[in-house]
């Protein structure tokens, strides 16, 4: 019987242990280590490929089941973290250049169009504006983790020695970068990752997560779809990479000189673009708000008293991509649809390593695996993160989202100088934003290891008719 997509499961549940042994890691729960290189591959011939896929992908990835057992004898201390986690996604075009049949490729038509057929409603640069590397078309992305830099280097040159002739390679570095208490943050200085979907009940049932306010458990759904190449009961999910580049300096530059025109502090006005302050603070549940540890990071909502602008401004970043049930435009558990699993990492330099702040060269590979491209990450990008007129609540509009909002706003947002007090209210004008540039990025889908077994096979179902796209 095929297991019900419409719930979250826990990873000690017979649902669990039936899908995750087929299921790669990193969709339901993060990898977890701080070091991975982004593989991009495209092959020179489908032979030569398909022996690559059935000697060093088949049988080497990560399933959700291995995650699961690794994690769990790290903490345990049966062993010492060092195990390379691996990952392995295919594009639509990489599909097409094994001739797959139609039926057994991923159906999703955004994914089947590829970001570049999306740069309109998304509002990114034009193709020619991305990155070199990011201008070709590639047929595969293989993650590489490893908690030691030099184990993860090693494992990166044997795999792109055995690729040096059958292939063209590129490769994206994300090192994950932590303040001094230890949190993961992003290069404008923020704690990043508090708001995310759970699909893996683990932490809420042994209550380390405050669900009071905000339940964060989610169905398996928001990420798994069935393969339709692996196994009758395979699930996958669709695979969305981005690089998006930080210019620090000019963010910072804007806080202060936010901060001179409300009468604030720095660390008010910078809390006001994100929804939080630098340590992860929410504004809603703090009275006054003070920049310092939360025991209730994400436990919070903006109903009743959180509703109001002046306690956390609507165009706020974390309200724009997470509304908690209160975008006025669909009911609560509609709008939770939209959310989606997140897996970033940081690129670039460490900010404790500089004293200055960098215009480019530094970002976030946006991660994050779908269900529905369309309805969740183009949809929260489109009509949440861009759009001025989101949330839907009176005294609009609002703004775009200050931190990855794209487009230009000559409209404005509005900003406080006094927490919770709405005549405190004025309005910027042009809205700040357009720090984070899109550099390139494509669509994949992880498909399960059965299909990836499948793949490295000599089969009439592989080599059966041409695509008809």
């Amino acid at each position: 019987m095929p297991i019900n997509l419409n719930n979250p499961i826990h990873s000690t549940s017979d649902a669990f242990k039936k899908i995750a042994p087929d299921l790669q890691g990193n969709i339901l729960s993060s990898h977890g280590r701080d070091h991975a290189n982004h593989v991009f591959i495209r092959f020179k011939s489908p032979a030569s490929a398909r022996s690559f896929i059935k000697k060093e992908i088949a049988g080497r990835m990560t399933s959700a089941a291995k995650q699961k057992q690794n994690s769990k004898d790290f903490k345990s201390r049966k062993s010492n973290g060092l195990r390379t986690f691996k990952n392995f996604s295919l594009s639509h075009e990489g599909y097409r250049f094994f001739t797959i049949e139609d039926g057994q490729i991923p159906s999703d038509e955004t994914f089947r169009g590829g970001m570049v057929a999306s740069i309109g409603p998304l509002k990114d640069p034009t193709q020619a504006d991305w990155e070199k590397a990011f201008q070709k078309n590639w047929h595969a992305v293989l993650i590489i983790a490893n908690k030691s830099p030099t184990l993860l280097k090693i494992r990166t040159s044997f795999l792109r020695a055995k690729l040096n002739n059958i292939a063209t390679v590129h490769v994206e570095t994300g090192t994950g970068i932590r303040n001094n208490e230890g949190a993961h943050i992003e290069h404008f200085g923020y704690v990043d990752g508090i708001s995310q979907p759970h699909l893996l009940t683990d932490e809420i049932e042994e209550g380390k997560i405050a669900t009071n306010n905000w339940h964060p458990a989610a169905p398996l759904s928001l990420a798994l779809v069935p393969d339709p190449g692996g196994n009758p009961d395979a699930l996958g999910s669709y695979f969305v990479f981005r690089k998006l580049e930080q210019n620090v300096k000019a963010f910072k530059l804007a806080e202060a000189d936010l901060a001179q025109q409300i009468g604030t502090s720095v660390d008010v006005a910078g809390a006001q673009m994100v929804g939080r302050f630098r340590s992860g603070t929410p504004l809603i549940p703090v009275e006054p708000p003070q920049p310092g540890p939360a025991s209730k990071m994400n436990d919070f909502n903006y109903d009743g008293e959180g509703s109001t602008d002046s306690k956390c401004p609507f165009h706020a970043h974390i309200r724009k991509t997470n509304p908690r049930g209160t975008g006025g435009f669909e009911l609560r558990e509609d709008e939770k649809a939209h959310l989606f699993p997140r897996r970033g990492i940081t690129y670039g330099k460490d900010p404790k390593n500089t004293s200055i702040d960098p215009e480019g060269d530094v970002g976030l590979l946006f991660m994050a695996y779908n269900s529905n491209l369309k309805t969740q990450f183009e949809f929260m990008q489109s009509s949440w993160a861009n759009n001025t007129g989101f949330p839907g609540q009176a005294g609009g509009p609002h703004g775009i989202d200050p931190i990855i909002g794209q487009g230009e706003d000559a409209g404005g947002q509005h900003h406080y100088e006094k927490w919770g007090d709405d005549t405190s209210k004025k309005r910027i004008k042009p809205s700040l934003g357009n720090f984070v540039t899109m550099r390139g990025g494509e669509y994949f889908f992880t498909p399960s290891i059965s299909f990836l077994k499948s793949i490295g096979r000599s089969s009439s179902r592989l080599h059966g008719a041409i695509l008809q796209i």
